[in-house]
């Protein structure tokens, strides 16, 4: 019986497991948080999507025999002891590197999606609700309304800073909609140059730069440029960056890079998800689980 060990259990990787196991193949999965669903559970607040579904496709793949490790950080030493115990292994760790532009985190700045385990995973919303009160959130995708609408919540005054106009917004109309409704605000054309400190280290407003559109772009949106001389301050007490993700599998490897096709520079090695795709919808990361589970039983029948 081929065997497969899969790090991550996010949605795509529970649907590769899933495909294998009811293939026949062994599948074990490894885990560093308490409980499966990778960003799903640690990203994704509650009040816009109920975990319930995670919970049903957990029993499924547990009933078909994968074998779940919680609690359970795969570094590198690890990642070498899978190579030599399993056949393949498959890197489902989701797009967890977070541009920062530069910056460096401090108090009063800070990424989405760790605000976002704060709040979901340890439940800090009462040091957020004492500890700040007027925040800006820099992006303009499905995390930045994440992070909004969670701070929002709290009742503090939350304001979404966005570089282009709500034409150009990569968030579903949806999730824009239902953050206004929650009471962010949003400041468009707007980007940041830079933090204010004060002696302490502490954030305490931001250099802002207006912004005007030009020509169409390669991601098919409109291009934008600051506009000379309109260099303004604003006060702010929390700034949460929401400007993107990447993928960095050299956590497991020096020389681990990713191909085509799912597979990766060392032999045996997947990936899949948005370790593959860069940040994409759940209904985008359970097809491709299951299309580089079918990758995997091929390479498996050779």
């Amino acid at each position: 019986m081929k065997k497969v060990a899969i790090v991550g259990t996010g949605i795509a990787g529970m649907h590769a497991a899933k495909v294998l196991a009811s293939d026949g193949v062994a599948v074990e999965m490894f885990e560093r948080e308490s409980c499966v669903g990778g960003v799903i559970y640690t990203g994704i607040p509650d009040f816009r999507m109920p975990k319930t579904f995670i919970d049903k496709l957990y029993g499924e793949i547990v009933d078909l025999g994968v074998k779940v490790h919680l609690n359970c950080e795969v570094d590198k030493s690890r990642f070498a002891s899978l190579l030599e115990s399993f056949d393949h292994v498959l890197l489902a760790i989701g797009a967890q590197v977070e541009n920062l532009c530069g910056f460096e985190l401090c108090r009063g700045f800070e990424s989405g999606l760790k605000l976002l385990y704060n709040l979901n995973v340890l439940k800090q919303e009462e040091a957020y609700k004492s500890g700040y009160s007027k925040v800006f959130v820099w992006g303009g995708g499905n995390v930045a309304m994440d992070c909004s609408r969670s701070l929002a919540r709290l009742g503090l005054d939350v304001t979404v800073i966005y570089r282009r106009s709500e034409k150009e917004m990569p968030a579903s109309n949806v999730e824009v909609r239902d953050a206004k409704k929650d009471g962010v605000k949003f400041s468009y054309l707007k980007n940041i140059k830079n933090l204010i400190k004060d002696e302490c280290g502490n954030v305490v407003g931001l250099d802002v730069v207006d912004m005007e559109l030009g020509e169409m772009d390669e991601s098919g949106r409109a291009s934008c440029r600051e506009v000379l001389g309109s260099n303004h301050e604003v006060p702010c007490d929390l700034l949460v960056a929401s400007i993107g993700q990447k993928v960095d599998v050299r956590v497991f490897a020096d020389d681990l890079t990713i191909l085509d096709g799912h597979k990766c520079s060392l032999d045996r090695v997947w990936v899949c998800g948005d370790c593959y795709l860069g940040p994409k919808t759940i209904g985008a990361c359970m097809v491709d689980g299951k299309a580089c589970a079918k990758e995997i039983l091929e390479a498996c029948s050779e």
